[in-house]
């Protein structure tokens, strides 16, 4: 079929496919998320954080942590005209990046929940991947990396996004004191490397709460080789 016989809007969209590599035709032409589609997003993470259990508190701790990052995302990743951003999401782990418990897992799946029910994040963003660390260090060989705090944050995610054509990589660390943990989150964009939302709170280890994260820390796995 000759150009000439597809609508010009059509063609315009091919041809900057052709050189973005970071959008495909079907997400460029994706139909914008209407308000009644947003509010439906907010009333199911309502009905989520309904409650008083431990598990709801620490749910409200992450979705918060996500609403900073939606609140603090760049401009140019907001209300975007030619579709949404495809991103990538990586296992939240230690601040050292060496292990990941019961209690990383948790605050992975519950931040990449609570992410795609964020209507910033939602209107702008498609996720596409969920990435395990252990993973992607053994599928790029990166077990003799002398500083994989700092790799896996930029360098790391210009890697994923010129494999997986990703344009943001959602990623985080955990920080442990004697009386707080500190759940940090953050989007880096893969083209260079830059962070471009953040979002941080502190869960204060109350006996409740020192008893749930000891539960889900007693089995996790090392990532040997790191160091």
């Amino acid at each position: 079929m000759k150009i000439g016989h597809i609508p010009l809007m059509i063609a315009i969209l091919l041809f900057t496919g052709l050189f973005t590599g970071c959008q495909t035709v079907q997400d460029i032409l994706y139909d914008p998320m209407s308000e009644s589609d947003l509010q439906r997003l907010r009333d199911v993470r309502k009905t989520m954080l309904d409650g008083n259990t431990i598990e709801v508190q620490v749910d409200q701790k992450i979705a918060d942590a996500v609403e900073q990052m939606a609140m603090t995302l760049k401009p140019e990743y907001r209300n975007s005209r030619m579709g949404k951003f495809k991103l990538g999401f990586l296992e939240i782990t230690d601040i050292d990046r060496n292990t990941v418990t019961q209690m990383h897992n948790y605050v992975t799946e519950k931040a990449l929940t609570f992410s795609y029910l964020e209507p910033t994040i939602a209107e702008n963003f498609s996720i596409v991947e969920r990435f395990l660390l252990k993973d992607v260090i053994r599928e790029l060989r990166l077990e003799n990396v002398e500083e994989p705090e700092r790799y896996i944050d930029q360098e790391l995610a210009q890697r994923l996004g010129r494999i997986y054509h990703l344009d943001v990589i959602e990623t985080g660390i955990t920080v442990n004191s004697p009386d707080f943990l500190d759940i940090n989150l953050r989007m880096i964009e893969t083209r260079r490397g830059r962070i471009i939302a953040v979002g941080s709170v502190k869960i204060h280890k109350t006996e409740p709460v020192r008893r749930w994260l000891q539960e889900r820390g007693e089995t996790g796995f090392d990532l040997p080789g790191l160091y």
